[in-house]
């Protein structure tokens, strides 16, 4: 599935890659609430789609996924050619870079955010992908190392060897997740490059995407849809589910997940979602703590038939 992000409505709305959230469980769940959404895969290394089945199997997708772009880190650049032509044989619109995780351990190994830090790598990376498939190549980065100050030149190489699309969270390195995301170099940025370009970052809601434009292409949503898959609802009215909404929502939710894993493991990976979902909901500490520790999957669906039955009520945001 060839798709050019530059024929694509504007402003592009897409939910962020998450390791850890976004499978095609969660994927699939979002693709419910709003079609015309594009979704990422997990955070996966281009080296571990080659060796492991495992790691294969998490990139697997239905066709109702689709506009689905697949997200590989790491930094061998033979390693992505040949990953990124296997995927584009089963079928994934895109492939995404990863050059903007900050975590110690992806770093370390120059990879990630660690990519920032060498541009002729990071070019290789993008380089090897656009001659090795026909799927255009977006790179996701951020501010900088420690300031903004590289951010236009750098991301003009990226453009240069290949990206079609560059998306940038707005915090550098040293800031990790902490502080408030600054949009203002991400909006300088598109008026230096060729290509699209999204921002991500702190973004709450669509209105809150699209107040955040400026210019800009679209937008990710990332941590504000973990457990809250309503925030894509383009109608305002559905985003204050009832607590009915919520269990029925969790229960779809969980039983895709368990589709595609074994119940234990499906039941440990969905507490990652079950916080989000219980947010907001006034009184339930105990059975929160209960749900969130179920030793098994006939626990867990007895207490949220409980938590539906004594109708708890819920937070209204703002």
């Amino acid at each position: 599935m060839v798709l050019k992000w530059a024929e694509m409505a504007r402003p592009i709305v897409c939910l962020a890659p998450m390791d850890g959230i976004t499978d095609s469980a969660f994927r699939q769940l979002v693709r419910r609430f709003n079609r015309d959404v594009v979704l990422f895969s997990e955070f996966t290394s281009a080296d571990g789609f080659l060796r492991s089945e495992k790691v294969r199997s998490r990139l697997s997708f239905t066709a109702e996924e689709h506009p689905y772009f697949v997200q590989l880190f790491g930094n061998n650049a033979a390693a992505f050619a040949e990953a990124s032509r296997a995927l584009e044989q089963e079928g994934v619109a895109g492939i995404d870079i990863n050059m903007g995780c900050p975590a110690r351990k992806i770093v370390a190994s120059q990879h990630g955010s660690g990519l920032m830090r060498d541009v002729n790598q990071a070019c290789r990376m993008v380089e090897a992908v656009a001659s090795a498939c026909s799927l255009e190549v977006s790179v996701k980065t951020r501010l900088g190392w420690r300031d903004s100050s590289v951010l236009a030149p750098f991301t003009r190489s990226l453009v240069s060897a290949g990206a079609s699309l560059i998306t940038i969270h707005g915090r550098t390195y040293d800031q990790g997740f902490k502080g408030k995301a600054d949009w203002a170099p991400i909006r300088d940025l598109k008026r230096e490059l060729s290509v699209p370009v999204l921002g991500n970052g702190d973004v709450v809601s669509l209105e809150d995407g699209r107040s955040r434009l400026g210019g800009l292409d679209g937008f990710m949503i990332g941590r504000a849809a973990i457990g809250n898959p309503w925030v894509f609802c383009n109608d305002e009215g559905e985003r204050q589910p009832s607590l009915n909404e919520r269990v029925r929502v969790i229960r779809t939710h969980y039983q895709l997940m368990a589709q595609q894993k074994n119940r234990w493991q499906a039941l440990r990976e969905f507490r990652k979602h079950l916080a989000g979902y219980l947010n907001g909901i006034s009184h339930i500490k105990a059975t929160r703590t209960a749900l969130m520790t179920a030793p098994d999957e006939g626990c867990f669906l007895h207490l949220l038939d409980a938590l539906e039955e004594r109708a708890y009520p819920i937070a209204q945001a703002g």
